[in-house]
């Protein structure tokens, strides 16, 4: 019968260390498992906090990638807008001297010169007094002469491209402008002030 106890005793022995290994190895397992998920749960938050970054990066250069190309094509627009302004102002200030050409051409330029010449005399008033115009005005000299009414000589400017005139006096250190050339251009600031063409800033 004592062997038989014995035997019991063993038998019981060897299931509860069997049941302690069975419990252990599911506490390792468990323990695996879990260090396993912790592993992977900070692995994924690793990557998914490098794919933000790199979205937020990403992101950050498209943003800057759009704000360069609109403020290009803002710029490219406005370039644009300015150029065609320019372009119908010239266009404009191209026939008004057209204009002026023609009217060069009738009787009432003589008038308008002789007018000239009495402006200029009223600032030019010591000898020594050099009076330009345009080679095809050379013909109103004698007219212009007597309505400057003082010594006075005469030049053709070729930069007078509409006509009236210009004086100036070495000795007084004075120089005048009475040309239709001057008085247009006189008009550009007027223009771009009052035409409507104006480009948003």
């Amino acid at each position: 019968m004592a062997i038989n106890h014995n035997d019991e005793k063993i038998g019981k022995f060897y299931q509860a260390i069997l049941h302690y290994g069975e419990e252990q190895r599911k506490k390792i397992e468990e323990e695996v498992a879990a260090f396993k998920q912790k592993e992977l749960d900070e692995a994924e938050v690793e990557v998914l906090t490098e794919a933000y970054h790199l979205i937020q990066k990403e992101m950050a250069q498209m943003r800057s990638g759009i704000s360069r190309e609109m403020a290009q094509r803002e710029m490219d627009g406005r370039r644009a807008l300015l150029e065609k302004r320019r372009g119908i102002m010239e266009q404009i200030f191209s026939r008004a001297a057209e204009e002026l050409r023609s009217y060069t051409q009738k009787p009432a330029y003589a008038a308008l010169m002789q007018k000239y010449a009495r402006n200029l005399a009223a600032v030019f008033q010591q000898p020594g007094t050099v009076i330009r115009l345009r080679e095809e005005d050379a013909p109103y000299q004698q007219q212009i002469a007597e309505a400057f009414g003082h010594p006075c000589t005469f030049e053709t400017d070729p930069t007078i491209r509409i006509g009236g005139l210009r004086a100036y006096n070495s000795e007084m250190g004075v120089m005048a402008d009475e040309t239709l050339d001057a008085m247009l251009e006189e008009q550009r600031g007027w223009f771009e002030e009052n035409s409507g063409l104006t480009v948003a800033g």
